[in-house]
Protein backbone atom coordinates (compact mmCIF):
# COMPACT_ATOMS: atom_id res chain seq x y z
CA UNK A 1 0.00 0.00 0.00
CA UNK A 2 2.83 2.48 0.66
CA UNK A 3 5.00 1.35 -2.25
CA UNK A 4 7.93 0.11 -0.17
CA UNK A 5 7.64 -3.61 -0.91
CA UNK A 6 7.10 -5.76 -3.99
CA UNK A 7 6.40 -9.49 -3.79
CA UNK A 8 6.94 -11.75 -6.81
CA UNK A 9 6.52 -15.50 -7.29
CA UNK A 10 8.47 -17.59 -9.79
CA UNK A 11 7.17 -20.63 -11.68
CA UNK A 12 8.44 -22.96 -8.91
CA UNK A 13 6.43 -21.22 -6.18
CA UNK A 14 9.35 -19.40 -4.55
CA UNK A 15 8.68 -15.90 -3.20
CA UNK A 16 10.96 -12.94 -3.72
CA UNK A 17 10.44 -9.79 -1.68
CA UNK A 18 12.02 -6.60 -3.00
CA UNK A 19 12.54 -3.31 -1.18
CA UNK A 20 11.63 -0.64 -3.74
CA UNK A 21 13.16 2.20 -1.71
CA UNK A 22 16.68 0.81 -2.05
CA UNK A 23 15.88 -1.27 -5.17
CA UNK A 24 17.26 -4.55 -3.81
CA UNK A 25 16.02 -8.00 -2.97
CA UNK A 26 15.12 -8.06 0.72
CA UNK A 27 14.07 -11.67 1.33
CA UNK A 28 13.68 -15.04 -0.39
CA UNK A 29 11.05 -17.55 0.78
CA UNK A 30 11.24 -21.03 -0.72
CA UNK A 31 8.13 -22.93 -1.77
CA UNK A 32 5.66 -23.22 1.13
CA UNK A 33 5.08 -26.89 2.05
CA UNK A 34 5.42 -27.86 -1.61
CA UNK A 35 2.35 -25.83 -2.56
CA UNK A 36 1.99 -23.19 -5.25
CA UNK A 37 1.15 -19.62 -4.31
CA UNK A 38 -2.30 -18.78 -5.67
CA UNK A 39 -2.85 -15.28 -4.24
CA UNK A 40 -1.09 -12.70 -2.16
CA UNK A 41 -1.21 -9.13 -0.98
CA UNK A 42 0.02 -6.65 1.58
CA UNK A 43 -2.44 -5.77 4.34
CA UNK A 44 -3.66 -2.15 4.43
CA UNK A 45 -3.22 -1.89 8.22
CA UNK A 46 0.47 -2.71 8.13
CA UNK A 47 2.28 -2.66 4.79
CA UNK A 48 5.02 -4.87 6.27
CA UNK A 49 2.56 -7.78 6.56
CA UNK A 50 2.30 -9.99 3.46
CA UNK A 51 -0.56 -12.45 3.22
CA UNK A 52 -0.12 -15.52 0.99
CA UNK A 53 -2.64 -18.24 0.05
CA UNK A 54 -1.50 -21.57 -1.38
CA UNK A 55 -2.96 -24.35 -3.50
CA UNK A 56 -3.24 -26.48 -0.32
CA UNK A 57 -5.66 -23.90 1.15
CA UNK A 58 -3.14 -22.65 3.68
CA UNK A 59 -2.96 -19.00 4.71
CA UNK A 60 0.38 -17.48 5.69
CA UNK A 61 1.00 -14.00 7.06
CA UNK A 62 4.64 -12.88 6.93
CA UNK A 63 6.31 -9.96 8.66
CA UNK A 64 8.41 -8.83 5.70
CA UNK A 65 10.52 -6.28 7.55
CA UNK A 66 11.49 -8.78 10.29
CA UNK A 67 11.87 -11.61 7.72
CA UNK A 68 9.76 -14.08 9.69
CA UNK A 69 6.36 -15.73 9.87
CA UNK A 70 3.83 -13.40 11.51
CA UNK A 71 2.28 -14.03 14.94
CA UNK A 72 -1.11 -14.98 13.49
CA UNK A 73 0.45 -17.62 11.23
CA UNK A 74 2.59 -19.11 13.98
CA UNK A 75 -0.56 -19.83 15.96
CA UNK A 76 -3.15 -20.52 13.26
CA UNK A 77 -1.81 -21.57 9.83
CA UNK A 78 -1.89 -25.30 10.55
CA UNK A 79 -5.10 -25.33 12.63
CA UNK A 80 -7.52 -23.67 10.21
CA UNK A 81 -11.15 -24.87 10.44
CA UNK A 82 -12.23 -27.77 8.24
CA UNK A 83 -14.81 -25.57 6.51
CA UNK A 84 -11.92 -23.50 5.15
CA UNK A 85 -9.81 -26.56 4.29
CA UNK A 86 -12.73 -27.80 2.16
CA UNK A 87 -12.97 -24.44 0.36
CA UNK A 88 -14.68 -24.73 -3.05
CA UNK A 89 -12.11 -24.31 -5.81
CA UNK A 90 -8.61 -22.92 -5.70
CA UNK A 91 -8.06 -19.49 -4.17
CA UNK A 92 -7.56 -16.94 -6.98
CA UNK A 93 -7.49 -13.70 -5.03
CA UNK A 94 -7.91 -11.76 -1.85
CA UNK A 95 -9.45 -8.44 -0.94
CA UNK A 96 -9.10 -6.41 2.22
CA UNK A 97 -12.47 -4.91 3.25
CA UNK A 98 -11.02 -3.42 6.46
CA UNK A 99 -7.64 -3.33 8.07
CA UNK A 100 -8.33 -6.33 10.32
CA UNK A 101 -9.88 -8.84 7.92
CA UNK A 102 -9.57 -10.32 4.46
CA UNK A 103 -11.91 -11.87 1.89
CA UNK A 104 -10.29 -14.88 0.24
CA UNK A 105 -12.08 -16.01 -2.90
CA UNK A 106 -12.14 -18.65 -5.60
CA UNK A 107 -14.29 -18.70 -8.72
CA UNK A 108 -17.00 -20.49 -6.69
CA UNK A 109 -16.88 -19.15 -3.12
CA UNK A 110 -15.61 -16.50 -0.73
CA UNK A 111 -14.41 -16.78 2.86
CA UNK A 112 -13.97 -13.93 5.37
CA UNK A 113 -11.14 -14.17 7.86
CA UNK A 114 -10.99 -11.68 10.72
CA UNK A 115 -7.47 -11.55 12.16
CA UNK A 116 -8.82 -9.88 15.30
CA UNK A 117 -11.04 -12.86 16.14
CA UNK A 118 -9.86 -16.25 17.35
CA UNK A 119 -9.83 -19.13 14.88
CA UNK A 120 -13.03 -21.03 15.68
CA UNK A 121 -12.77 -24.72 16.18
CA UNK A 122 -15.36 -26.82 14.40
CA UNK A 123 -18.96 -26.25 15.44
CA UNK A 124 -19.82 -29.95 15.10
CA UNK A 125 -19.19 -30.93 18.71
CA UNK A 126 -20.72 -34.13 20.01
CA UNK A 127 -23.73 -33.56 22.30
CA UNK A 128 -26.16 -36.02 23.82
CA UNK A 129 -29.88 -35.89 22.96
CA UNK A 130 -30.81 -34.28 26.31
CA UNK A 131 -28.57 -31.27 25.62
CA UNK A 132 -29.43 -31.03 21.91
CA UNK A 133 -32.30 -28.51 22.19
CA UNK A 134 -30.33 -26.34 24.62
CA UNK A 135 -27.31 -26.52 22.32
CA UNK A 136 -29.37 -25.51 19.26
CA UNK A 137 -30.93 -22.53 21.09
CA UNK A 138 -27.59 -21.28 22.40
CA UNK A 139 -25.96 -21.82 19.01
CA UNK A 140 -28.73 -19.84 17.26
CA UNK A 141 -28.35 -16.94 19.73
CA UNK A 142 -24.58 -16.85 19.39
CA UNK A 143 -24.77 -16.90 15.57
CA UNK A 144 -27.31 -14.09 15.56
CA UNK A 145 -25.26 -11.96 17.96
CA UNK A 146 -21.86 -12.21 16.26
CA UNK A 147 -20.25 -12.92 12.93
CA UNK A 148 -18.23 -16.12 12.75
CA UNK A 149 -14.63 -16.16 11.71
CA UNK A 150 -14.06 -18.00 8.43
CA UNK A 151 -17.58 -17.12 7.32
CA UNK A 152 -18.23 -18.84 3.98
CA UNK A 153 -20.37 -17.67 1.02
CA UNK A 154 -20.89 -19.43 -2.32
CA UNK A 155 -21.43 -17.70 -5.67
CA UNK A 156 -24.15 -18.53 -8.22
CA UNK A 157 -21.94 -17.79 -11.23
CA UNK A 158 -18.16 -18.16 -11.64
CA UNK A 159 -16.39 -15.10 -10.22
CA UNK A 160 -13.46 -13.35 -11.88
CA UNK A 161 -12.77 -10.61 -9.31
CA UNK A 162 -13.82 -9.48 -5.83
CA UNK A 163 -12.83 -6.10 -4.45
CA UNK A 164 -13.93 -3.52 -1.90
CA UNK A 165 -14.77 0.03 -2.91
CA UNK A 166 -16.10 1.51 0.33
CA UNK A 167 -16.67 0.28 3.86
CA UNK A 168 -19.59 -2.14 3.76
CA UNK A 169 -19.62 -2.54 -0.03
CA UNK A 170 -18.17 -5.23 -2.24
CA UNK A 171 -17.62 -5.36 -6.00
CA UNK A 172 -18.06 -8.83 -7.53
CA UNK A 173 -17.40 -9.42 -11.23
CA UNK A 174 -19.00 -12.64 -12.43
CA UNK A 175 -18.72 -14.54 -15.68
CA UNK A 176 -22.07 -16.08 -16.65
CA UNK A 177 -21.84 -19.87 -16.89
CA UNK A 178 -23.10 -19.94 -20.48
CA UNK A 179 -20.12 -17.80 -21.56
CA UNK A 180 -17.83 -20.32 -19.89
CA UNK A 181 -19.52 -23.21 -21.73
CA UNK A 182 -19.29 -21.38 -25.08
CA UNK A 183 -15.54 -21.04 -24.54
CA UNK A 184 -15.04 -24.83 -24.56
CA UNK A 185 -13.49 -26.35 -27.69
CA UNK A 186 -16.17 -29.02 -27.76
CA UNK A 187 -19.64 -28.93 -26.27
CA UNK A 188 -19.64 -30.62 -22.85
CA UNK A 189 -22.75 -32.68 -23.56
CA UNK A 190 -23.27 -34.63 -26.78
CA UNK A 191 -26.88 -35.50 -27.49
CA UNK A 192 -27.45 -38.67 -29.45
CA UNK A 193 -30.18 -38.28 -32.07
CA UNK A 194 -32.37 -41.35 -32.29
CA UNK A 195 -34.37 -42.39 -35.33
CA UNK A 196 -33.89 -43.01 -39.01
Amino acid sequence: PDGQWLAAVNCFGDLYIFNLEIQRQHWFISRLDGASVTAGGFTPKNSNMLMICTSLNQVYVFDVEAKKLGEWSMHNTFVLPQRYQDFLGEVIGLAFPTSADVAIYSARAMCYIDFGMPVDKEDDKKVNSHDLSTFKKSKRKSVESRRKNFEYHTFREPVIFVGHLLKGSVLVIEKPWMQVVKGFDAQPVHRHIYGT
